[in-house]
């Protein structure tokens, strides 16, 4: 289920072969509904009460569609954001936007990572999900074969280089789980282990947050 106003329209825009039905409050978002309808889409009109049930969010924009799950190829040129077990599914969906924003060319993650299509996840991604590739594999041997290609495999470690300039073009950034970090055969296999200074008296930075800041670092 797609949730909200920005993730359906991004749906639609980008992935509408997707789309395979629209719920929408009686009476609101004629434009999508209309849009929905022209293309031959179920929409389903509803009472507020309904969309609520419905939706997991607080307050509902009033919009929800159900989509097919979409279909991609595993990114292996280009600047890749790598996730080893993040299990936030708010993490996972905020990494995947800030990856969009930055130009990468996919984002690969673990069997164990959170759904990055689940409601919070593509709403977090505020519909960047359906912007580039996203692919779950064995994350190891993926690793193994960029390097082997000539990729950086920059691991966020806490004890790593916090001065460092990295090739982006050919760089595998890997963020790891929330509470343990990238596991210890990806930390042995990578040929870079990066970290963010702390100035003041915080241990650690959320992940997501984390990312974005080592995302960009790489990129410029």
């Amino acid at each position: 289920m797609v949730d909200g106003t920005k993730c359906v329209g991004e749906l639609i825009s980008h992935m509408p072969n997707l789309l395979k039905s629209l719920i929408v409050i009686e009476g609101q978002h004629k434009d999508i509904a209309d849009l929905a309808a022209n293309m031959k889409v179920e929409v389903y009109p509803v009472k507020q009460h309904v969309m609520n049930a419905i939706s997991d969010c607080k307050t509902s924009q009033g919009v929800a569609a159900i989509a097919t799950y979409p279909s991609y190829i595993i990114p292996k040129s280009g600047f890749i954001l790598a996730l080893d077990g993040v299990a936030d599914p708010q993490n996972v969906g905020t990494m995947i936007r800030t990856a969009d924003a930055a130009g990468c060319a996919g984002v690969v993650m673990s069997d164990s990572c959170a759904d990055f299509l689940s409601p919070k996840s593509v709403r977090a991604s505020m519909g960047s999900v359906f912007h580039l590739p996203i692919v779950k594999t064995d994350l190891l041997p993926y690793l193994s074969e960029l390097r082997s290609n000539g990729y950086r495999i920059a691991a966020a470690h806490m004890s790593g280089q916090s001065d460092f300039d990295l090739p982006w073009q050919s760089c595998c950034l890997v963020i790891g789980n929330e509470a343990r970090g990238v596991c210890e055969p990806i930390t042995a296999l990578a040929t870079d282990h990066v970290s963010i200074p702390m100035f003041g008296s915080a241990e650690s930075l959320n992940a997501a947050v984390a990312a974005g800041i080592l995302i960009y670092k790489i990129r410029n």
